[in-house]
């Protein structure tokens, strides 16, 4: 299959079209869509960064931040962030001002689709990735069995979830990521933000197309998997399987899959194998290495604090995931149709 082929990164990821979640709705808006990040660490009350809390509506976290930086009078790249949240849901997060510009000025980011709930100085802009993870609340409308629901839930529970990039991460047209690959080809291409976004759209592609094989290929390690520490954010490589086997049962490890770039490293054996053969079937090019970073990433995740409760117009779930991991993937994989660009977190 051919990087210009049928297959495409959300489309053709391998959910259940008839499962326990199919009579139920997506949450398309803010009032049924709730997102709450938890932070990686507090701030310590001095420094010369001021941490705003705010919670939004109808802004993403870049028109957020430029509409700070534009109150404030600051330069927009002065605006921290440590996770990407969607514009149609009710989101609190976390971002960082220079506080010598700001401590003063709170006043001027008075605005309907914001509130801000508290503001504390500390030594360090937040950066991307500066998250423990993200607690979303979901407000499901429509009929199900809460039974199956739950048990399939349990089921995720119990075995992690795949770890896909969700269908907002490939844009409302959902070629995001061809649109980043011809990038790739484009030489002298401008490397803004825009740009740098559509060459994570590839990478995300073949990403999926690899975590779509592994599941494929069945449940477990591989002969030359490196493995993720859940725990630590860490991979080693996979010696004996027979002696790694409990801890990617207990969920303390999963294999990873490829996030290509000069300074991804390359699994061996069986898991090289198959993660070759997919890279080139989904138009990775080893120059293109020389523009990209690069990376592993898990192939499944834990599922947090996950519980299922009924209310009035259909069912309430309510989990905690990693970051950059996406709430659509968990939707989706309960059998719900998620729409092109849903509603999500994700990383920059």
């Amino acid at each position: 299959m051919s990087a210009d082929g049928p297959w495409h990164p959300w489309q053709s990821l391998p959910f259940p079209a008839d499962g326990p979640g199919a009579g139920l709705e997506y949450p398309a808006d803010a009032d049924r869509f709730h997102v709450e990040e938890l932070p990686l660490y507090e701030p310590c009350g001095e420094g010369e960064h001021l941490y705003l809390d705010i919670e939004k509506r109808e802004l993403d976290t870049p028109g957020l931040a430029a509409l700070i930086a534009a109150r404030l009078g600051l330069p927009a790249a002065s605006v921290g962030w440590a996770g990407r949240k969607d514009r149609n849901a009710t989101a609190r997060q976390r971002l960082s001002v220079p506080r010598r510009e700001s401590e003063g000025r709170l006043d001027a980011l008075e605005d309907p689709r914001l509130r801000l709930l508290g503001a504390s100085p500390h030594r360090n802009k937040l950066r991307l990735g500066h998250l423990r993870g993200n607690r979303f609340r979901l407000l499901l409308r429509g009929s199900a069995p809460l039974g199956p629901l739950r048990e399939a839930l349990d089921a995720l529970v119990a075995t992690g979830m795949p770890n896909y990039f969700g269908p907002q991460r490939f844009g409302l047209e959902g070629d995001n990521h061809q649109r980043g690959r011809a990038l790739l080809g484009t030489p002298n291409a401008r490397r803004g933000r825009a740009q740098r976004f559509l060459h994570s759209a590839f990478q995300s592609s073949l990403f999926n197309r690899v975590c779509a094989a592994r599941a494929a290929a069945g449940p477990g390690l591989l002969d030359g998997d490196l493995a993720w520490i859940h725990a630590k954010g860490a991979v080693f490589r996979v010696e004996d399987l027979s002696a790694e086997a409990p801890r990617a049962e207990r969920l303390e490890i999963s294999a990873s899959g490829p996030l290509p770039g000069r300074q991804m490293l390359l699994p061996a054996d069986a898991a090289g194998e198959l993660e070759a053969r997919e890279l080139a079937l989904g138009g990775w090019r080893e120059e293109f290495g020389r523009q990209l970073r690069g990376g592993r990433r898990p192939l499944r995740i834990p599922l947090l604090e996950a519980s299922l409760e009924a209310y009035d117009e259909g069912a309430q779930l309510t989990v905690t995931l990693p970051p950059g991991s996406y709430a659509s993937v968990l939707l989706a994989c309960l059998g719900l149709r998620v729409p092109a660009g849903g509603r999500d977190s994700e990383e920059d």
